[in-house]
C-alpha cells in the first residue's frame, strides 16, 4: 500500500480485513492520477473503476428513498381513487333509489288521480241518469196532471171532464 506524505498507514488491523474486498483491491493496483487527468474529469475511467463497488452514495440512497416514497404515494393515490370510486358508486346507487321512489310516488299520484277522475265520471254518470229519470218522471206526472185537468181520465166517458151539463135532459135534448 502506498503511504501518503511519508506517514505510515495507521489502520493496519483494518486493512487486513478490507484488502480482500473488491472495492479496495483496485486502489492498490492503480497509479496516482496525474493533474491533466484530473482536469479532464473523464467519468468513463471512474465508472470502469467503480463497476464492482457497491453503489452507496447519497444520490443512490436519495433516489431509492424517493422511489419508495413515490410507490407509497402511488399506493395512497390508488387507495384514494378506489375509495372515491366506491363513494361515487354509492352516491349513484342512492340517486337511482331516490329516482325510483320518486317515480313510484308519481305513478301512485297518477293512479290516484285516475281513480279520482273515474270515480267522478261514475258519479256524474249516475247523476245524469238520475236527472234523466227525474225529468221522465216529472213529464209523466205533468202529462198525467194536464190530462186530468182536461178531463181525459180513463173514468170519464168523454171530453166534458165528468161534469154533467144541466141544460140537457136525459134524452139528449132540451
Amino acid at each position: 500500500m502506498v503511504a501518503s506524505k511519508g506517514k505510515a498507514f495507521p489502520f493496519k488491523h483494518v486493512w487486513k480485513i478490507l484488502q480482500t474486498y473488491d472495492k479496495w483491491k483496485l486502489r492498490d493496483q492503480e497509479a496516482a492520477p496525474k493533474k491533466s487527468a484530473m482536469l479532464r474529469m473523464d467519468d468513463s475511467d471512474e465508472e470502469a473503476r467503480n463497476e464492482c463497488k457497491p453503489k452507496r452514495n447519497k444520490k443512490d440512497k436519495l433516489s431509492k428513498k424517493m422511489e419508495v416514497e413515490a410507490s407509497s404515494i402511488r399506493e395512497k393515490m390508488e387507495h384514494m381513487m378506489k375509495s372515491r370510486e366506491a363513494l361515487t358508486m354509492k352516491t349513484l346507487e342512492t340517486k337511482l333509489l331516490i329516482n325510483e321512489k320518486k317515480k313510484e310516488g308519481k305513478l301512485a299520484q297518477v293512479e290516484a288521480r285516475h281513480e279520482e277522475a273515474k270515480r267522478k265520471a261514475d258519479l256524474e254518470e249516475r247523476m245524469i241518469k238520475e236527472y234523466k229519470e227525474d225529468i221522465a218522471e216529472r213529464r209523466r206526472i205533468f202529462h198525467g196532471a194536464s190530462s186530468t185537468l182536461r178531463g181525459d181520465t180513463p173514468m170519464s166517458g168523454g171530453g166534458d171532464g165528468g161534469v154533467e151539463d144541466s141544460t140537457t135532459d136525459d134524452n139528449g135534448g132540451s
